[in-house]
């Protein structure tokens, strides 16, 4: 852009973008623990997350996804497969950091048994 222009609406919204992701909070995780694990696929899942961050964040709330089909209805030779856990930390102005932890489900003993891998390890 030379002396005397202005930036066209796309590029102001990509300056806009930039420096909203420029702002936002830098998350330092530390150590993820996630226990049973592993675990019969519908034992209960206990994830502790230490974490730093580099500014303050106000209404900090962590959402926990599974981005795969629910397991009703799905045979169970379908569930052996991989899935993606998704522990999001957001604010009020949106995503600060996502998560991610990879599932596998196996067939174990007559049972279904699921692996989840740390995003550290």
């Amino acid at each position: 852009m030379g002396l005397g222009q202005t930036p066209s609406d796309n590029e102001s919204k990509q300056l806009d973008g930039d420096d909203f992701l420029s702002s936002r909070p830098v998350v330092s995780v530390t150590a993820v623990d996630i226990s049973p694990n592993p675990a019969a696929l519908t034992d209960e899942l206990n994830l502790e997350v230490d974490f730093r961050l580099d500014a303050a964040v106000s209404n900090g709330v962590w959402d926990i996804e599974v981005r795969d089909p629910p397991p009703a209805g799905i045979q169970p030779s379908q569930l052996t497969n991989c899935g993606l856990l998704v522990a999001a930390f957001k604010d009020d102005d949106g995503d600060i950091l996502d998560l991610k932890m990879v599932i596998q489900v196996s067939e174990q003993r007559g049972g279904l048994q699921r692996i989840i891998y740390s995003p550290l390890e």
